[in-house]
């Protein structure tokens, strides 16, 4: 039965959610404890469940922050760390450089918004650059960073470690929503990586919140097949099951 319960209050509140009757922040738990009648155990479980759809994050002495939602996409949740490129590749051990493609600031046309959940007209830093593992270029990242969110970026800045950055200057970096799929490698997959036989590539997205639950980042890194593999650790929320 509890179970059952703390099931149907997260569903409720994802509902909420996702209609906006919440805006920055969920109700304390002591509220949501008064209105559907249960125990603050049953609620913590609710929010934590929200927390592992990647709906919400914690934020200690602001409460229950809602990550921003963006209806034209959806997103799946998982994929272990959100560190940033640089990390996946030195906790593999793998010696590692970065080559910068492209660096600018830019305005959002109707052809980025329509692709990412970005509108058009904000001002955003685009940066592309590929990863060069083992002397082999095996991975590139197409960045947005909103330009309103964090502190501005430099060419010498991207060419190395983003996140460290943006972290030293104050960022903090509460979540990450990712996607993976494969499609077919574009003029520049097949110019700037080592695809040698493959005709397509995978492609890990990544949407990535500061702790108000606001986007600074939406990130594409297309990678060569067969030279990375992504794990999962699942763990059965339902007792009954």
């Amino acid at each position: 039965m509890a179970a059952t319960k703390f099931h149907a209050i997260f569903r409720e509140l994802e509902q909420r959610i996702k209609e906006g009757t919440y805006k920055d922040t969920l109700p304390t738990e002591s509220v949501l404890t008064q209105e559907f009648q249960t125990s603050r155990n049953t609620i913590r479980r609710a929010i934590t469940l929200l927390g592992k759809h990647g709906y919400v994050y914690s934020v200690k002495g602001r409460g229950v922050v809602i990550l921003e939602n963006f209806n034209k996409f959806h997103w799946s949740v998982g994929g272990g760390s959100f560190a940033g490129l640089q990390a996946l590749n030195d906790n593999n051990q793998r010696a590692s450089a970065t080559k910068v493609v492209r660096f600018k600031k830019m305005l959002v046309d109707a052809e980025l918004a329509a692709r990412t959940p970005f509108e058009v007209d904000e001002v955003l830093y685009e940066v592309v650059r590929v990863r060069i593992i083992d002397d082999l270029p095996l991975t590139m990242d197409y960045s947005y960073f909103r330009a309103n969110q964090i502190p501005p970026l430099t060419e010498t800045i991207v060419q190395h470690s983003i996140y460290e950055y943006l972290t030293t200057n104050g960022l903090k970096i509460a979540a990450a929503k990712r996607r993976f799929s494969v499609a077919v490698a574009a003029d520049e997959d097949y110019r700037e990586l080592k695809l040698g036989d493959n005709n397509c590539v995978g492609i890990l997205e990544n949407l990535v919140f500061n702790d108000l639950g606001k986007l600074f980042e939406y990130t594409e890194i297309h990678f060569v097949p067969g030279e990375f593999s992504i794990g999962f650790f699942a763990q059965n929320d339902n007792e009954n099951a």
